[in-house]
C-alpha cells in the first residue's frame, strides 16, 4: 500500500527559471576563459609573425568550404543571409534594443554583463584587426567581396559576444520551455556565423578559429568575474 501511495504522489514541479551558476563555478569559468583567450591571442601572434606560411596552410581548407558553397545554392544563400544578419548594421541595433529592454525591466546586473561582453568583444576585434592587418583571401570568381582586414572575423566574434550572449540571457530570463527553445536557437545562430564566413570565402580558417577562441574566452572571463562578484545565486524573477 505504501508503494502504491508513493507512485501516486505528484512529481516535484519543474522550476520555471534557471538559477545562475554559484560562486564556486566562477573559478572554473575564469580559468577556462583565460585559457581560451590566451590561446586566441597566441594564434593572433602567430598570424602576425607568420602570415604567408599560415595563408598557405589555410588555403586548402578554405578552398574546400568555398567549393561546397559554389556547388550548393542553399549553402550560399545561408552564407549570404548571415553576412547581413551578422553585420554591425544588424547586430548593433539588436544588442542595443536588448540593453534597453533590460533597463526597462531593471535587470541592471544582466545589462552590465551584456554591455561588457559585447562592447569588450567589439573593442578586441577592432584592435586586433588593425594591429595585425591581415589581408583577406582572394578568389578568381568570389561569392562576395568584403572590405577591411581579415583577422579576426568580426562576424564570428560578435556571433559569440553578442548573439551567444543574448542566447544565454534568454536561457536565464525566460521561463521554461521557451527559454530552452529560443535560447539555444540564438546560441546556435551565433556559432553558425563562423562557417558562413568560410563558405563565402571572405576569411581564412584561422580567422574563424581565432575568433571563436577569443570570443568564448572573453565571454567566460566576463561571466566568471560577474558570478564571483555576485557571490550568491539570484533568481531571474528578482530585481538586480
Amino acid at each position: 500500500m505504501t508503494q502504491t501511495h508513493e507512485l501516486l504522489e505528484p512529481e516535484e514541479p519543474i522550476e520555471l527559471y534557471r538559477e545562475l551558476p554559484g560562486p564556486e563555478r566562477a573559478r572554473v569559468m575564469l580559468l577556462a576563459g583565460g585559457g581560451l583567450l590566451v590561446a586566441g591571442l597566441v594564434l593572433a601572434g602567430v598570424v602576425l609573425g607568420w602570415e604567408s606560411g599560415l595563408d598557405a596552410s589555410d588555403r586548402p581548407i578554405g578552398v574546400w568550404f568555398f567549393d561546397i558553397a559554389a556547388g550548393n545554392e542553399d549553402i550560399l544563400r545561408y552564407a549570404k543571409a548571415f553576412q547581413l544578419l551578422g553585420s554591425g548594421n544588424f547586430t548593433g541595433p539588436v544588442t542595443a534594443l536588448v540593453l534597453v529592454l533590460l533597463a526597462i525591466a531593471r535587470k541592471w546586473g544582466w545589462l552590465a554583463w551584456l554591455a561588457a561582453v559585447s562592447l569588450g568583444g567589439l573593442f578586441i576585434s577592432e584592435f586586433l584587426k588593425h594591429a595585425i592587418a591581415r589581408e583577406r583571401p582572394t578568389w578568381p570568381s568570389p561569392h562576395f567581396s568584403e572590405a577591411g582586414y581579415s583577422f579576426p572575423s568580426g562576424h564570428t566574434l560578435s556571433g559569440v559576444t553578442s548573439w551567444v550572449a543574448i542566447g544565454i540571457l534568454l536561457l536565464f530570463l525566460l521561463p521554461r520551455p521557451w527559454s530552452t527553445v529560443l535560447g539555444w536557437i540564438v546560441i546556435v545562430f551565433g556559432v553558425a556565423m563562423g562557417p558562413s564566413r568560410l563558405f563565402l570565402g571572405v576569411h581564412w580558417v584561422t580567422d574563424v578559429l581565432g575568433s571563436w577562441l577569443i570570443g568564448f574566452g572573453w565571454l567566460l572571463l566576463v561571466s566568471g568575474w560577474f558570478v564571483r562578484r555576485l557571490g550568491r545565486r539570484v533568481s531571474p524573477t528578482r530585481q538586480e
